[in-house]
């Protein structure tokens, strides 16, 4: 079918779009945006349905939509003042106002009622076939009522660590999370996991249950795959009977923390066993984040790959881009591209654009707050870093980034502080070999030798430890008299790659406090750097 509209032709069999005979280049989800747009031109579409066709119903930010709004607005040489040919109806929607003008294919009968969703479908097809794509989506996850006993107050208990984590979890920006009207429809004892995952179209399932038991509660808490069945993560929590409501928090950051870490892991490896050429953008950005974490030059460059792909399957994916702005710190940080000025700026756009799609989400904020370590300007990033914990009170790795900030401007106290909510949040975290190190440089800023080489000897040893967190470990042994250890984390470092230098140290940690910065220089010399 064509549709012909002022002097552009949107074509759906070729899935193009033309003015005077010239092809406009669109953006995926601004073409569906247009041909849902025409097709129902005679009535007002509304974000939710907007949502619903474009992002297949997965969360969005306000701002993904206004950009694809915007970007179809400019290609068609309309603007928010004019509307000349999309209106704005506030609070309603958007409508397609130009008179449009029918041109159907002479080859084939095509039905002139047929529904817009199966016009942006077969739009789609002419360049992808849907049953080619591995639609993974955006994680979603049942927060299922809670098993209890007879006795009124554990239900009363029960419902309310339920409703806690239901409120924690819809906090996150990266899951769907059914709201807790729906959830608590399933009171059965046994629930079939896989019917209520295919009725909600929802992929996780938190159970839970509680109990009393010799004079304690004990609470249950486990996370399921609705389709498999498969247990993924389980913890039991256990606390007297007078001290349940104090232990709630506990509760609700020790299964959002465990949450965050064990759904991305899960993703991967769905998305691992599928054909990685078929992924969709969410299972690409998925296993990004697997390969990022590794810390090494060959994982970097794959995950940039997966975040890359991610990004031309969704142009308005907002942790993608942060992702891939994560992997040009790494290029820059650790000099995996010798060109650390272009890797910085790239950090840099790609943070900031990650911001533009979505402003709210911490993974963005915290990757905004890291680009200013690359430009020496700690303080500048700091209140990026901030706002990350601020919008997300579990997020670990915005804890630890703030530890290492303080480190940098010489607060040592409340680096420390931070690095222990870190580790707390997150025990198993890929990063914990930089949480423990923030420990051990907090010590040596207050003069604390002995913990400050055990807890960089502990850094060192984790998995992912690179070359300039070896660096660190020497540096304090050496200080520390210990020449040996030093010599042992100097070949460490040298191991990782053989251009260490105390310059590059010095750029990747800008040191605000003078004195600290001697002193580290000091011990990197005496380690033999």
């Amino acid at each position: 079918m064509k549709f012909c509209f002022d002097d552009y032709v949107l074509d759906t069999r070729a899935a193009e779009l033309t003015c005077l005979g010239e092809v406009i280049t669109l953006e995926p989800k601004v073409y569906d945006l247009l041909v849902l747009l025409v097709a129902e031109r005679d009535r007002v579409v509304s974000k939710d349905e907007i949502v619903e066709q474009l992002w297949q119903g997965r969360f969005t930010s306000d701002t993904a939509i206004t950009t694809c709004v915007k970007m179809l607005r400019k290609a068609l040489g309309d603007d928010g003042q004019r509307q000349r040919l999309i209106r704005t109806q506030r609070g309603k929607g958007l409508r397609f106002i130009a008179e449009v003008s029918t041109v159907a294919p002479s080859a084939e009968n095509i039905e002139s009622s047929i529904e817009p969703s199966k016009i942006i479908v077969d739009s789609l097809q002419q360049s992808t076939p849907v049953d080619a794509v591995v639609h993974q989506g955006k994680p979603s996850i049942i927060v299922m009522p809670f098993k209890t006993g007879s006795n009124n107050e554990n239900q009363i208990i029960s419902e309310a660590i339920a409703h806690d984590l239901i409120q924690g979890l819809s906090r996150l920006r990266w899951i769907r999370v059914i709201a807790r009207g729906t959830a608590f429809q399933f009171t059965m004892d046994n629930p079939n996991l896989e019917d209520i995952g295919n009725k909600l179209h929802v992929r996780y399932a938190l159970c839970g249950s509680t109990d009393v038991l010799g004079g304690k509660r004990i609470i249950m808490v486990e996370l399921s795959d609705c389709e498999t069945g498969d247990v993924i993560w389980a913890e039991r929590f256990e606390t007297s009977l007078n001290d349940v409501h104090e232990t709630r928090e506990e509760i609700l950051t020790r299964v959002i923390s465990s949450l965050e870490m064990y759904i991305p892991l899960h993703e991967a490896s769905m998305a691992s066993i599928a054909v990685s050429d078929n992924l969709d953008a969410w299972a690409n950005y998925h296993l990004g984040l697997r390969h990022m974490f590794r810390f090494n030059q060959t994982d970097n460059g794959r995950a940039a790959q997966y975040f890359s792909l991610a990004i031309q399957q969704d142009p308005l994916f907002a942790r993608a881009y942060a992702g891939l702005s994560f992997t040009r710190f790494q290029d820059a940080f650790l000099r995996y591209d010798t060109d650390t000025v272009t890797a910085t700026q790239d950090a840099r756009r790609l943070a900031e654009k990650g911001i533009e799609m979505d402003p709210l989400d911490p993974f963005t904020n915290y990757n905004m707050g890291r680009v200013h370590w690359l430009e020496a300007d700690t303080a500048g990033g700091f209140g990026w870093l901030t706002r990350a914990v601020e919008l997300s009170p579990n997020y670990a790795q915005g804890y630890y980034s703030c530890a290492f900030a303080e480190l940098m401007q010489g607060h040592a106290s409340d680096a420390i502080t931070h690095g222990m909510q870190a580790s707390h949040l997150s025990p198993l975290d890929p990063l914990l070999y930089a949480v423990y190190t923030s420990r051990g440089l907090a010590h040596l800023q207050n003069n604390d030798l002995a913990n400050a080489m055990i807890w960089s000897e502990k850094g060192a040893r984790s998995p992912g430890a690179h070359y300039l967190i070896h660096m660190i470990t020497a540096a304090i042994h050496a200080l520390g008299g210990q020449s040996s250890q030093a010599e042992h984390w100097r070949k460490q470092a040298l191991m990782r790659t053989a251009n260490v230098d105390t310059e590059h140290f010095f750029v990747a940690f800008p040191f605000v406090d003078q004195d600290f910065r001697q002193l580290l220089l000091q011990g990197l010399k005496k380690a033999g750097f």
